[in-house]
């Protein structure tokens, strides 16, 4: 179980030094259904060919296993400028909390 804390001391990078910050947890909107690598794939599925888009998942996990715990988007808010970031690495933790 990760527990963090709702307000930390964290560095700032637009105001270039440590402030009070707020943290929160955010979700993933994901990409648009517009996109080209969407519209490529449901051109693929329109006109059907082989076994895509429905193959056997056999083969596919032969030795692997999914991950027990899963990544949590975070975004940081500074109080003094009000800017908001996400940090580059995400925690990964199959139960997660945010302390007040």
């Amino acid at each position: 179980m990760v527990k963090i804390p709702k307000e930390q001391r964290r560095y700032c990078p637009s105001c270039d030094e440590h402030t009070e910050q707020t943290v929160k947890e955010v979700t993933n909107r994901g990409t648009s259904p517009f996109k080209k690598k969407h519209r490529k794939r449901q051109r693929k599925i329109d006109k059907g060919y082989g076994s895509f888009p429905f193959e056997d998942p056999s083969h596919l996990s032969r030795g692997k296993s999914n991950p027990t715990s899963s990544k949590h988007d975070l975004q940081f808010s500074c109080k003094e400028c009000g800017k908001s970031w996400k940090p580059r690495n995400q925690p990964r933790a199959a139960k997660f909390e945010i302390e007040r």
